[in-house]
């Protein structure tokens, strides 16, 4: 996009093609006092005179370098001041906060200053953010999420805008090198001040701009360009994939539920992206990192019954009924130990609000929520017979073999809400029976006489 005022440099925006808004809507600053926002806020300022903007600046002095940063603070206001520019200045602690937050002290910093300018934009009725990036940062960026695996998302680099809530950030001078920044300051006898820490390379991305980026352009002079051209191909290719993400997602016939018939057959880019827009619907706009969005993948394929992955802030991804279903975590019933002798007749058992009936027909339509009959030879019961709650290990042998509880209730595709209601029944030597699952081998008859019935029911 190319700036209509050709009074202002060339590779600077218009922001209101950025913005989407009016040429006269009133811009926030993000002010440093460095020379990139520096030659931000002057830029602005011309264009102030020439579309009727007013200009704001907002500093943050984030209590970190001491005395350097209470002279960035002093140099912001005085430029400010120079230019009739209104200035927002905010004195933070950020070590104290990020240790109180537990984050680290770039993460907090970054918070505080958008909880920052987020209320002097509310306060002050500013609907658009200027920040000063450029295309050297656009290919520090590029060239950190590289070294981290980003997807492709990460290998888009900075965009020129962003929604930040009811605003919007914008950064006009995205298509600008650091040499067209210093050059311009040059030029208009712009003062700025530096940050000590920016020479530091045990940051990585003071590494990044001082040893690779350098390297980068001797190999090919135009790498920031060229960076900023794939970038803007790689933007037009994750917006189709996104744009297909969004009609698989209108097509489906449940909010947060994919068929996994649909998932196989779907590229994975798109169903990923899917994976991703759906939690973000569902958990209020967190969002799902790709380690996760790789888990929901894997059990998609699986496609095992009953089988899940837990998601971050308390949400999970389940398979049921052939489908993969996202949602708040399910909470099994935690139940008090219990042990019960069961006698022919009604059995109560308070603990899970059910009830068994043994040797007696029971016709209860439509009183319980879930209930079965089994067939148990009881005169072949070793010693008493009595429920107790499933326990981690239970086996039971069926058909000449002996089977995991918890993998007989995945097969029967038990609702998860009810696997510790069901009671485990068992006489002096062993389980023999579990309702819904069956009867042992010992114990299973095929006389389905009122002898044999046993009724169990949830209430």
């Amino acid at each position: 996009m190319k700036n209509i005022y050709t009074a202002l440099p060339q590779n600077f925006t218009d922001p209101s093609l950025l913005s989407g808004l009016d040429r006269s809507e009133p811009i926030l600053v993000a002010f440093s006092g460095g020379a990139d926002s520096s030659a931000l806020l002057h830029i602005l300022c011309r264009y102030s005179k020439l579309s009727g903007a007013k200009i704001f600046a907002a500093h943050v002095n984030h209590g970190i370098r001491g005395d350097e940063a209470d002279r960035d603070e002093k140099f912001c206001k005085e430029l400010c001041d120079s230019l009739g520019v209104e200035i927002f200045v905010l004195r933070a602690d950020v070590p104290s906060i990020a240790k109180e937050r537990k984050e680290s002290i770039e993460t907090a910093a970054r918070l505080v200053r958008y909880e920052f300018f987020e209320r002097v934009m509310k306060e002050n009725g500013i609907r658009i953010l200027a920040t000063a990036h450029n295309a050297n940062d656009n290919l520090e960026t590029l060239i950190f999420n590289i070294s981290r695996g980003s997807g492709l998302s990460g290998l888009c680099g900075i965009p020129s805008t962003r929604p930040m809530g009811s605003t919007t950030v914008i950064r006009p001078m995205l298509a600008m090198q650091k040499s067209e920044i210093i050059k311009y300051c040059q030029e208009h006898s712009l003062n700025f001040v530096t940050d000590s820490t920016n020479t530091d390379t045990d940051y990585t991305r003071n590494l990044i701009r001082a040893e690779i980026i350098p390297v980068m352009q001797k190999i090919n002079s135009g790498a920031l360009r060229n960076a900023e051209r794939m970038c803007q191909n790689l933007r037009e290719d994750s917006l189709c994939l996104e744009n297909m993400a969004e009609g698989f997602i209108n097509e489906l016939d449940a909010e947060y539920e994919i068929e996994l018939g649909k998932i196989s057959k779907s590229p994975a880019p798109i169903i990923k992206r899917a994976f991703i827009r759906l939690y973000e619907k569902l958990s209020g706009g967190k969002t799902l990192e790709h380690t996760h969005v790789s888990a929901l993948y894997e059990l998609a394929l699986r496609a095992v019954p009953h089988s899940s992955v837990s998601l971050p802030h308390g949400f999970e991804g389940r398979i049921e009924n052939g489908r993969l279903c996202l949602s708040e975590k399910s909470e099994q019933l935690t139940v008090d130990s219990y042990k019960i002798e069961l006698f022919n007749g009604r059995n109560t058992i308070s603990q899970t609000n059910s009830e068994i009936f043994i040797g007696i027909s029971h016709n209860a339509k439509n009183v319980y929520k879930n209930e079965t009959i089994l067939y148990i030879d009881f005169d072949k019961i070793d010693g008493k017979l009595f429920a107790r709650p499933r326990a981690a290990g239970d086996k039971i042998k069926m058909n000449g073999m002996s089977k995991s509880v918890k993998k007989l209730m995945c097969e029967k595709k038990i609702p998860l809400e009810l696997r510790n209601i069901i009671p485990v029944l068992c006489d002096d030597t062993q389980i023999v029976a579990i309702p819904f699952l069956g009867a042992c081998d010992k114990v299973a008859t095929k006389d389905k006489n009122d002898k044999n019935l046993l009724h169990f029911g949830i209430l």
